[in-house]
């Protein structure tokens, strides 16, 4: 404990009368041999009659070692009493004559050990040449069976012996000493206690960190303990042959943890000991920690890439947002990045994915981004059931396995709509937290579900404003170093928007042509990836790899994808038709179901697009409608459709129908059961037809 007698610092002012003017201040004359040791200053002061060895105060003060701590500026307790004792004794006068012996925690080394002391012992193994004996996991001695007389040890019992001598290879020589009715007297080596963040300067030492626990995995060799202290996110290992070490440590524990840093590359520490703290300094650490989670989750914002009135309008919510997701990085949080197949979905998804990862290197372990980022497709343009059952299951199994915390979930261009809450109340219920970054034409019944909700029609945009462009402009808040620069213009080419966003494509590195065929491989490779988030092939075609293998790929893959297209297009010459409306617009019906082949690409929403942009060319005001058997795709052009209206319509009016979908306002898709096709098809052109 602190000394109170110098406060801690290991020094104390001492007061005594000044013995030239015998504590009155004054004098008249000084000794001539002071003249040396005085400054001009208080020789003046002589000089008018006041005493300047004290200054007038009759009194002068001088500093000596504290008498107490001797220096050391902490006081010593007795081990067993808890009475304050002087000098380097662990014990009391009193406690040091009761039978005792010294337990040595596991951060004590060879050097701690004292010749003839009584140390408290566990029997490894019984030989023949005599008994193994550890005192801690680091230190084993040798009772020699010349020495054993009449004692008879068995594996894992606790004995008390005394330290015989120390050889110069290290070899501890032991004996035995018994004792009965004896205390325990603990023993732990103090390490200097730092940061996680400095734990690479102190490679190879001893030290002691003290955090709270987030993750616990066991593996075939050590337990793996993630720790946050605030100043970043550490691993801690315990080698315990496969089995649980500590198990009486908990995630969302306190704890002070004593090793030795290895890099393997990142600084991490193998546990010697760790102990779970509780009371008033479990709280205060929880105190210091979020403090400086909270202030070092603080976004950095250095401006748009292109400044828009939309991105202006949006800024405040997109850095909230930034702030919980680097927030969710250094609490140990999973993060779930959901985001639709298309360009501009992956490019948002991957946009967050880099830059959160980025983070997860930087501040703690690199193969915890494996752990707390998972980037995952939706086949659909919305958080359907299938996709959150998956994502449920996953994190309720880690949250057994290893302690995890239920995910942040973030959906990337889908999670405004209806139809997304039924998923999203889903997760809710397991205590998730969801955040939507979309461009889709937003309900506003979804935003009671959402944490956030980052949405360019909250603020006075439209579509054109991709979730490509506001996960990118998110993500550079998170990490502004990683240059995401082409990101946006590859998700603005993917999804023909247009207008002031289209200056994005002005920084790129790319031609448009050369963006068109990295979204149309984009597309073409996430159409085979099926469920599959192919992390690693989808960075290589953006450009995040070789730049010579990128050219390549990309080249084959929109070259196999312009060949698909082409081959669908020629079957379908005979499956569509197109009319004219009594309002003036063009209808053109496509019948995917009989005239194109399954499980190959294009799949039925991109064949649709294809299609229209090959009829819109003659037909000023057109809506093209790609049908299956179960499904109607939508895609408009010159015509003021509202498709997530015209879907709440038909499902009022048409009963039983199964009717549900959604999307942009002149993009989207629709879904219901086959025996109402018919009629679902029949009410939508007649809808379209009165516009």
């Amino acid at each position: 404990m602190i000394c109170e007698n110098c406060g801690g610092r290991g020094i104390i002012e001492i007061e005594q009368k000044c013995p030239t003017c015998n504590g009155s201040g004054k004098a008249r004359s000084f000794d001539p041999k002071l003249t040396e040791e005085l400054s001009s200053e208080q020789i003046q002061l002589f000089l008018r009659g006041i005493c300047g060895v004290c200054r007038g105060e009759g009194v002068i003060k001088r500093m000596e070692i504290c008498p107490v701590c001797r220096g050391s500026r902490e006081v010593r307790r007795c081990k067993l009493c808890g009475k304050p004792v002087k000098g380097n004794f662990d014990l009391c006068q009193d406690c040091s004559k009761k039978p005792h012996a010294y337990l040595l925690k596991n951060s004590c080394g060879i050097e701690d050990l004292k010749l003839n002391k009584i140390y408290v012992a566990t029997v490894e193994s019984v030989t023949d040449i005599g008994v193994f004996a550890n005192l801690n996991k680091r230190l084993r001695g040798l009772i020699y069976k010349r020495n054993l007389g009449n004692s008879n040890f068995s594996e894992g019992e606790q004995i008390t012996v005394k330290v015989a001598g120390i050889k110069p290879s290290g070899e501890i020589d032991l004996l035995p000493y018994p004792m009965d009715n004896y205390s325990i007297v603990e023993i732990a080596k103090r390490a200097p206690r730092v940061d996680i963040s400095e734990l690479d300067e102190y490679g190879g030492k001893l030290v002691e960190i003290r955090g709270l626990v987030t993750h616990i995995r066991v593996t075939g060799g050590p337990t793996i303990f993630s720790i946050v202290d605030g100043s970043g996110v550490g691993k801690a290992v315990a080698f315990e042959g496969g089995e649980r070490a500590f198990p009486e440590i908990d995630v969302d524990d306190v704890v002070a943890i004593t090793g030795i840093v290895k890099k393997r590359p990142k600084a991490e520490i193998e546990i010697l000991d760790m102990e779970r703290l509780l009371g008033e300094e479990a709280t205060e650490i929880r105190k210091v920690i979020e403090e400086e989670i909270d202030r070092r989750s603080e976004p950095e914002f250095r401006g748009f890439l292109v400044e828009t009135e939309v991105l202006e309008n949006l800024k405040s919510e997109m850095m909230r947002v930034a702030k919980e997701l680097k927030r969710a990085i250094f609490q140990s949080r999973p993060i779930i990045i959901r985001h639709h197949w298309d360009a501009d979905g992956m490019c948002g998804g991957l946009a967050l994915e880099l830059a959160l990862s980025a983070l997860v290197e930087e501040v703690a372990d690199p193969e915890s981004k494996y752990i707390l980022v998972k980037r995952k497709v939706s086949r659909a343009p919305f958080y359907e059931l299938e996709d959150v059952v998956k994502d449920l299951d996953d994190s309720l199994e880690d949250a057994i396995r290893h302690g995890d915390k239920i995910p942040l979930v973030v959906l990337v261009d889908n999670g405004s709509g209806y139809e997304d809450i039924p998923a999203i109340r889903q997760f809710l219920t397991f205590g998730a937290d969801i955040i939507t970054i979309d461009h889709h034409f937003p309900d506003e019944e979804v935003d009671q579900y959402l944490l956030y909700h980052v949405n360019p029609y909250k603020a006075g945009g439209d579509s054109n404003h991709t979730s490509g462009i506001l996960c990118t402009e998110i993500a550079r808040m998170i990490y502004p170093e990683i240059d995401l620069r082409n990101l946006p213009a590859i998700s603005i080419v993917g999804d023909r928007a247009e207008g002031e966003v289209e200056e994005y494509l002005r920084l790129s590195d790319y031609s448009i042509q050369e963006l068109r065929d990295i979204a149309l491989a984009l597309e073409y490779e996430a159409f085979y990836l099926r469920f599959r988030s192919g992390s690693e092939i989808i960075k290589e075609i953006m450009g995040f790899g070789r730049k010579d293998r990128q050219a390549k790929l990309v080249s084959m893959l929109a070259s196999y994808a312009r060949a698909g297209i082409e081959e669908q297009l020629k079957t379908i010459q005979e499956g569509y038709r197109v009319q004219m409306l009594p309002n003036g617009i063009y209808l053109a019906a496509l019948d995917i179901e009989n005239y194109t082949r399954r499980f190959t690409f294009p799949p039925p929403g991109k064949l649709t697009g294809e299609l229209h942009d090959r009829l819109k060319n003659k037909y000023e005001k057109l809506v093209t409608i790609g049908y299956g058997p179960d499904f109607a795709v939508i895609r408009s052009e010159g015509v003021e459709l509202d498709i997530p209206r015209l879907v709440r319509e038909l499902q009022q009016e048409i009963e039983n129908a199964g009717v549900e979908g959604g999307g942009h306002l002149v993009v989207g898709s629709i879904k219901f059961i086959p025996a109402k096709r018919k009629e679902v098809l029949a009410k939508l052109a007649a809808k379209i037809g009165t516009i």
